[in-house]
């Protein structure tokens, strides 16, 4: 990413060039001991300064530090000007209050040190070539220079130092902006992906098994017609209720509401209509047990329970060729339990699955925060135990 250039940083420095490049102007005109036309000419020079430096090296261009060629051409321009000024009218040296910093700007600290070091000391040189400085003066001046060259080059580097870190905190920000709007779109795609999650597990768990039932019931049907018309039309019910609910699932799904079954009644209530309408559809007998003082948990554990009681008969239906099976919802101190045994066929649970519903089953509950426990083997049935945090629901006064 391309470094940032802080505008409004530079705006300000451009000001501070300019007032300090008026007030140097000012205090030559203000001493005019060598003369007008000298003194008038060093003010012109440190004048121009200000105009060189705006198209040749501020910093937008040659970039802080840049040690550019043009930073080094106004380096050198300013710094022959500044001998000429300070050769005609010796308070042309106020002028190194705007040299200083701007040498800074516009190259790295060594070279910038050098310079100012030169400039200084060619300023003593400069004002012993005019005549302007008496022998007796020299140790004098030489002090006086080391002391300016030491304090101009202590706060311009601390002054450029406040720049770079100015400019790193701008990078910074722009970095964060960055970071912040990845993560918006990270944030955004994880969302759009676990209502895609949803979508399907809640397809799976209500839609799915609805139509598996209307297939399994119309297969019923086609063999009753002739032999068991009763029979026929009880299945033809069933088919028409569990296509009418699996409309209002489909709803619901849409909008993400609690499902049709717990929105109507409590969970063990729930659970018993879902065993007796799938003892009532397969024939399979369900012994439905309610251990403990039964009480409402949260609605997200509820439907948690309810979706894998629904899968888990869903699996005996379709694969355990069972003849009964014996579930029971558990409460205690601060959790409730689900356990499923049928006497089927049971499987390898260690063997690759192609289906969806034994790791929708764990996913729902992980999410839940619950424990998921499955223990089958060919031959010996399968049983599912569940455990899900479901602390008492305090109500308000």
């Amino acid at each position: 990413m391309a470094e940032r250039v802080d505008d409004r940083w530079f705006g300000d420095w451009i000001g501070y060039s300019a007032a300090a490049t008026l007030a140097s102007v000012l205090l030559i005109l203000a001493n005019p001991f060598t003369g007008w036309p000298r003194t008038i000419t060093s003010a012109g020079l440190v004048l121009a300064l200000f105009p060189v430096y705006w198209f040749l090296a501020r910093p937008s261009r040659a970039g802080i530090r840049g040690n550019s060629w043009r930073a080094w051409t106004y380096v050198a321009i300013a710094t022959l000007v500044y001998f000429a000024a300070y050769g005609l009218n010796n308070w042309a040296n106020i002028a190194l209050f705007i040299l200083s910093p701007q040498f800074f700007l516009v190259l790295s600290a060594l070279p910038a040190a050098a310079v100012i070091v030169v400039i200084n000391f060619g300023g003593v040189l400069v004002r012993w070539l005019v005549g302007d400085l008496e022998p007796g003066d020299v140790a004098g001046t030489l002090g006086l220079t080391v002391l300016i060259i030491a304090v101009s080059i202590y706060f311009s580097n601390r002054i450029t130092a406040v720049t770079k870190q100015s400019r790193e905190r701008g990078l910074l920000i722009d970095r964060l902006r960055e970071q912040q709007r990845e993560i918006a779109e990270l944030s955004e795609q994880q969302g759009a992906a676990a209502e895609r999650e949803r979508i399907a597990r809640e397809m799976h768990d209500t839609l799915a098994q609805g139509f598996t039932s209307i297939v399994t019931l119309g297969h019923a049907v086609q063999g009753e017609l002739e032999s068991d018309p009763a029979g026929a039309r009880r299945h033809v019910e069933l088919m028409t209720e569990t296509a009418q609910e699996n409309l209002q699932e489909s709803r619901r799904i849409i909008a993400a509401l609690t499902p049709g079954r717990l929105a109507e009644s409590t969970l063990e209530q729930a659970l018993g209509r879902v065993a007796g309408r799938f003892e009532e559809e397969t024939d399979v007998p369900v012994a439905f047990d309610v251990v403990g003082e039964p009480r409402a948990a949260a609605p997200a554990v509820e439907v948690v329970a309810l979706r894998v009681f629904q899968e888990a008969l869903a699996n005996v239906r379709k694969h355990a060729r069972a003849t009964t099976v014996d579930a029971a919802l558990s409460y205690d101190a601060g959790s409730l339990g689900l356990t499923v045994h049928d006497d089927g066929s049971g499987f390898d649970a260690a063997a690759p699955r192609d289906g969806y519903g034994i790791d929708g089953m764990q996913a729902r509950v992980r999410e839940a925060g619950g424990t998921f426990e499955l223990s089958t083997a060919p031959g010996t049935g399968t049983r599912l135990s569940v455990r899900l945090p479901a602390e008492p629901i305090v109500e308000a006064q």
